[in-house]
């Protein structure tokens, strides 16, 4: 077959095989540098100056779309002395060669350090981006997350991300993090230190923090934000405590992985909508309601009604967080 009815043919078996397989059967086609075979660049979004040292590169939507390319997250980077750490990478090749074109609009500084703050494909599918940059550049997260990838997960997040972006993220070359980070760490890097924390379970089992000391600023993960979208591999026990922590730490600057930077309002009013949606779910349960006649109980409540109502995918989501929360409350009691 010629080269151009190979590329044809290609070309036409690709919209049906992308929906059904996994990275690991379109991987020989990046390979080979087929050009036509790689999605769309991303518009460039400028980074929010958060402090001396901190940065991120605003979501262009709450969601993955085709309209946004998959940016949905907020990839960030720190800039010290020795050169660049990046926090979390974004949903594709596509979106981490963006990071890093806003990044050389900051600094000419090289990035010597990759952290995915866990294991949801929106925080490390842009790592092939940073590799094919710099082959020796360390990718690290906690060993969880890890782990999780490994058992299928980090092609079940790629497949999930092609769909939910019409195949925008063709290209992308899953590559996983390989140094570990357990929480507890502390890092200097150059004339920066940072602080690695890890709490448990909160929104997974792999969270983890970044700590900024120098510039009193964490990057929190997807921790806490002003969203309503999964909870479905996280706590509320653990959220709650590990917020909890969070308020008490000497940081002025709170960066969420989805959303704006904030003060510390941020973290009490996430943990005041996780104690909420626990506890009454507790409660009714002990009092025989089921999730939804719980529904408009803990919608009614004030904060719910004041505040997490304005967040991206409340009136949708919030029936899915109580039937978690339930199941929570459920295996607490044995």
């Amino acid at each position: 077959m010629s080269g151009m009815g190979r590329r044809d043919l290609l070309k036409g078996m690709f919209g049906v095989s992308v929906g059904m397989v996994g990275m690991s059967a379109l991987n020989p086609l990046y390979a080979d540098g087929l050009a036509e075979f790689k999605g769309p660049a991303v518009p460039d979004v400028d980074a929010v100056k958060v402090s001396d040292r901190c940065y991120y590169i605003p979501a262009m939507g709450s969601e993955p779309t085709p309209d946004n390319y998959g940016m949905f997250s907020n990839p960030g980077f720190i800039v010290t002395s020795e050169g660049v750490v990046v926090v979390d990478t974004g949903s594709s090749v596509q979106i981490g060669e963006m990071v890093l074109r806003q990044i050389k609009k900051v600094t000419d500084k090289p990035v010597v350090k990759v952290i995915n703050t866990h294991y949801h494909g929106d925080h490390w599918l842009g790592n092939h981006a940073f590799v094919a940059a710099n082959p020796g550049v360390e990718i690290y997260s906690h060993p969880d997350c890890q782990k999780v990838l490994k058992s299928g997960q980090d092609k079940f997040w790629f497949s999930f991300m092609q769909t939910n972006t019409d195949n925008k993220i063709t290209g992308t070359v899953i590559t996983l993090p390989t140094k570990s980070l357990s929480g507890g760490e502390e890092i200097k890097v150059g004339d920066t230190t940072l602080k690695i924390h890890h709490f448990g379970r909160v929104h997974t089992e792999s969270d983890i923090a970044v700590e900024v000391v120098n510039d009193k600023t964490l990057y929190m993960g997807d921790m806490v934000m002003r969203r309503v979208a999964n909870m479905a591999d996280g706590s509320y026990v653990g959220s709650i405590k590990a917020l909890s922590e969070v308020e008490k730490m000497p940081v002025d600057n709170f960066i969420p992985m989805h959303g704006k930077h904030e003060g510390v309002q941020l973290i009490k009013d996430g943990k005041d909508f996780m104690d909420i949606l626990y506890t009454k779910a507790g409660e009714y349960y002990e009092d025989g309601l089921s999730d939804f006649e719980m529904k408009p109980k803990i919608m009614a409540e004030p904060f719910m009604k004041k505040v997490a109502s304005q967040w991206p995918g409340y009136e949708s989501t919030i029936g899915k967080y109580i039937v978690v929360a339930i199941q929570e409350y459920e295996k607490n009691l044995f």
